[in-house]
């Protein structure tokens, strides 16, 4: 197991926990019949535990072979070399956290449809560099989606935009 493997395991697993140790102390579970808030969390705190489990187990049971030198045959260590990081993965990653920041601060002050729309044209546009037409498609068609997702088949209220109200 790698360095990079074994951290990212142990966070795994340490998410799990503290998720499941939240979700039971700060948040009411409730029961199968009636769950409260922290019914979800709870049971994605204890999946994230037990697949961290299972990832550490598979990693120790099912080591990778020791690498054998091929010298002669050039395409041998072109197969075997490690997978080169794509350079603008990083620049990815940090667009997406600042969006899904930006999300969660705008959900409430200007509502659900507003900020999911904004959110998804930003994503499409900005991180997945899609072009407009197609990012625009995205865009309406999974807010549409969402929004009667969560209004009419899971009747949660959600934040309507106050400038509207």
């Amino acid at each position: 197991m790698s360095k990079s493997d074994n951290v990212t395991n142990l966070v795994v697993i340490a998410l799990g926990i503290f998720v499941v140790y939240h979700s039971y102390y700060s948040l009411r579970i409730g029961i199968l019949i009636s769950p409260g808030a922290g019914f979800l969390p709870f049971l994605c705190g204890l999946a994230l535990v037990a697949l961290g489990f299972v990832w550490r187990l598979q990693t120790i049971l099912f080591k990778s072979p020791p690498q054998v030198e091929n010298a002669g045959d050039p395409l041998a260590a072109v197969c075997e070399a490690e997978p080169a990081r794509l350079p603008g993965s990083r620049v990815k990653l940090c667009l997406a956290f600042a969006a899904t920041l930006a999300y969660a601060c705008l959900f409430e002050r200007i509502g659900f449809l507003a900020a999911t729309l904004v959110f998804m044209l930003g994503w499409q546009v900005v991180v997945e560099r899609q072009r407009w037409l197609k990012a625009i498609i995205i865009t309406a068609l999974c807010t549409a989606a969402m929004y009667t997702l969560f209004r009419y088949l899971l009747h949660v209220e959600l934040p309507s935009n106050p400038l509207l109200s």
